[in-house]
């Protein structure tokens, strides 16, 4: 015990210590809560030490007395007394957090202070402050005086060595403050560039292509050859998300401005004076036949206009602007016609329906008003946009048959007029494009004569005709066929064509270096003697004087591997096999229809398998060597123009009445057609598929051509030959007998399952 007493008796003193049963105890000095051999440092905050230290200095303050002494002995305590203030501030509500738990969390902090578990304290972050701190800390911390920091050997002299029940109970009680906000400080940091590896398109052999090639090379060198054999490691990284155009809209951008432009009274008269000096210079040979053969200017003004109708030149320019406007009305179908807009495969739901989709119409021009029936339809064989089509009799049960025909070539890009055309005093039956030479025309007219054209002259006579005086034909010529004439060295000869006559006889014309067709007779048919081979008909008896002896051909049709067999078809409803090869004689002879056969057509998937149509309402499928029909199909009672095979779908094929158009597919039904489609009022003539086979061109005695396109149809078979084959065994497999034969003829398709188009 220590006091300090004043010298005078009366005065104050001050005493140091406690006052305890009479005796002053010495103070102690207060132990910290800071280990000065502890291994570990400490995570307090700077409010944290404050408070101790104002604790501490509290404690200390408190062994100090001071009294007032009085003479005597009387004393009085006048020690000031400790002033306690409560600071709270405000909190925000954002931060309105639980005080309890934030309190729970902070004392649990301070416990975990004297553990050896701190993250802090593993760091060895010792050096000034270190501010590895949790995003509770943040929260409760950033922006204000509660920053953390390290201390261990800088606060020793303020501690001494004690145990851990003295540290827990010396602790003081402390107040948690909130503040309205936190601010948070972003900056941005320099881009890094990992890997960066660009696409470049240059022309080959240069110098930019060599080092293209190199840095290709080393690209496989480090991604799949030795260079991989490397230490590598798997990482993720976020990239932006990149939007494409699509080809469509990848286009140049265009750039628009209004201009003026004016032109005066003087411009204008050197304008035209430059012209009449021009126009008065001296022509060349060439501008002087043109002028003696198209006097212009020295015609009235009302032929002016008629002359300059019929140059090349103005034909050609008129061509191309309607070809322009018509782009604007037939846009959508010419896409169609060009397949730019096919049915997806992977589609989530599409009908079957077999229909036809109507594209345009080909309306015929006429000049003296007489309707003139649609006779033959060709597709030329380079360009399947281009067809042409005979106007004359198809039918003579009309009320009124045409005089004269013309025959129009028109283009799909062009709906509305046609680009050829070619007018005769007699109708054309028959027409067909060469399949050898596209530009040439074959047309077949009602007396009997052949013309050769070539489509790409303007306004020039044929390239050949045939002579009334040496031709042997002189009925309607009804069809042309082109055959492909033998190779031979320095030939200048184009190749012939066999046209087939009315009263049944058959010319082959040679096209020679001559304004004149070389016309030589193959074959002449007679009437058939006996029972052919085939269908078992009732044969009517034989007059004792018949009118004609030949039968009446109706159609020519090539077989499509040999090229000098062919097919001619009659009324008698006999097929007869002939050659160019043999002269006046057929090869074989088959009866199909009881009644006149119209029509015949080749799979595309077999030379074997064949279907005709007749007059008897029936369509037949026939196979080469077998003498019975493998299916016959009906469903009106009406007779079949056309029939053909489709060459899209092996088992599909398209048949024409006068009154609907059929849709039929054997693997799914032979008792009713898949479809029906009426067209209009006219009676339907005959239809030709274009060259890919996804349209068709249906004509009818009013003249009209309907373009349509085959709509809702079934996805054609991966395997189209195993299709085809399986409907006709599951077609005849109610006839055993019929069933053998047919499996002795064993394969009957092409070569490799190939599809052959004719």
């Amino acid at each position: 015990m220590s006091i300090k007493d004043d010298k005078k008796s009366a005065g104050r003193k001050v005493v140091v210590g406690l006052k305890d049963a009479g005796d002053y105890l010495a103070p102690q000095r207060e132990l910290s809560h800071i280990s000065v051999t502890s291994r570990h440092s400490v995570r307090v905050t700077f409010q944290e030490l404050l408070h101790r230290e104002i604790s501490a200095a509290l404690a200390n303050r408190s062994y100090y007395h001071v009294y007032d002494v009085k003479a005597g002995n009387d004393s009085m305590d006048v020690t000031p007394k400790t002033i306690t203030l409560q600071i709270d501030r405000p909190r925000h509500s954002l931060l309105d957090f639980k005080l309890q738990e934030l309190s729970e969390k902070d004392t649990g902090s301070y416990r975990s202070m004297r553990s050896g578990t701190s993250s802090i304290s593993r760091t060895k972050s010792t050096r000034g402050l270190g501010m590895k701190i949790s995003i509770d800390d943040v929260i409760l911390g950033i922006g204000s005086d509660r920053l953390f920091f390290h201390f261990d050997q800088a606060y020793a002299h303020l501690a001494l060595e004690s145990d851990s029940s003295s540290l827990d109970e010396s602790l003081p009680e402390m107040s948690i403050y909130t503040f309205p906000f936190i601010r948070v400080v972003l900056w941005k940091t320099q881009l890094i560039r990992l890997y960066e590896q660009t696409s470049v398109t240059v022309p080959a052999n240069t110098e930019e292509s060599q080092l293209v090639l190199k840095d290709n090379d080393l690209y496989d060198n480090l991604t799949s050859q030795r260079g991989s054999m490397r230490r590598r490691s798997e990482a993720e990284a976020q990239t932006i998300l990149a939007f494409r155009k699509t080809r469509e809209v990848n286009t140049d951008s265009v750039t628009k401005t209004s201009t003026a432009s004016y032109v005066s009274f003087y411009e204008m008269f050197d304008t035209y004076r430059m012209l009449s000096k021009l126009g008065t210079s001296k022509p060349s040979d060439e501008e002087e036949k043109s002028e003696e053969v198209n006097p212009l200017h020295k015609l009235p003004f009302n032929e002016q206009v008629n002359a300059l109708g019929r140059l090349p030149a103005f034909n050609w320019a008129g061509m191309v602007v309607m070809r322009l406007l018509a782009g604007n009305e037939y846009s959508q179908s010419q896409k169609r016609f060009r397949k730019m807009k096919i049915v997806d495969r992977m589609v989530k739901q599409i009908d079957y329906k077999y229909s036809l989709l109507p594209l345009f119409t080909l309306f015929p021009y006429t000049t003296n008003g007489m309707r003139r029936a649609v006779c033959d339809i060709s597709f030329c064989a380079k360009n399947s946009d281009i067809l042409a089509v005979a106007y004359g009799i198809y039918s003579y049960s009309a009320a009124k048959l045409s005089k004269t025909g013309s025959v129009c070539v028109w283009s799909i890009k062009n709906p509305c007029n046609p680009e050829r055309q070619y007018n005769y005093d007699y109708p054309v039956v028959s027409v067909s494009f060469s399949p050898y030479m596209a530009t040439l025309l074959a047309i077949g007219l009602f007396d009997g004569s052949v013309e050769v054209r070539d489509v790409t002259k303007y306004n020039e006579p044929p390239v050949a005709i045939s002579q009334r005086s040496i031709s042997p034909c002189v009925d309607p010529v009804l069809s042309i066929k082109w055959i492909k004439q033998a190779k031979v060295i320095d030939s200048a000869e184009l190749d012939p064509l066999l046209a087939l006559s009315q009263d049944g006889s058959v010319t082959k014309f040679n096209i020679i270096n001559s304004p004149y067709l070389a016309a030589f007779r193959q074959t002449v048919l007679e009437c058939v003697a006996g029972t052919p081979e085939g269908l078992n008909f009732t044969m009517m008896p034989e007059l004792k004087r018949q009118t004609i002896r030949r039968p009446q051909g109706l159609s020519l049709t090539k077989h499509p591997l040999q090229p000098d067999i062919f097919y001619i078809l009659t009324d008698e409803g006999c097929l007869h096999k002939c050659s160019t090869n043999y002269q006046n004689q057929y090869l074989e002879l088959l009866k199909t229809h009881d009644g006149a056969v119209n029509c015949m057509d080749f799979s595309p998937w077999s030379p074997k398998l064949f279907l005709t149509c007749g007059n008897d309402w029936c369509i037949r499928i026939w196979m080469d060597g077998i003498f019975r029909p493998l299916i016959t199909i009906k469903n009106l009672y009406a007779p079949y123009q056309w029939a053909n095979w489709s060459p899209t779908h092996s088992t599909v094929l398209l048949a024409i009445n006068r009154k609907q158009v059929e849709i039929w597919d054997i693997r799914r039904s032979i008792l009713k057609p898949m479809s029906a489609t009426f067209l209009e009022n006219s009676f339907n003539t005959l239809a030709k598929f274009s060259r890919d086979g996804c349209n068709i061109a249906i004509g009818n005695e009013k003249g009209n051509v309907h373009i349509n396109a085959l709509d809702e149809m079934p996805f054609p078979p991966y395997f189209q030959y195993e299709a085809l084959e399986k409907a006709i065994y599951k077609a005849v497999a109610t006839d055993p007998d019929l069933l053998i034969e047919l499996r002795s003829v064993g394969y009957f398709g092409y070569p490799n399952k190939a599809c052959v188009m004719p």
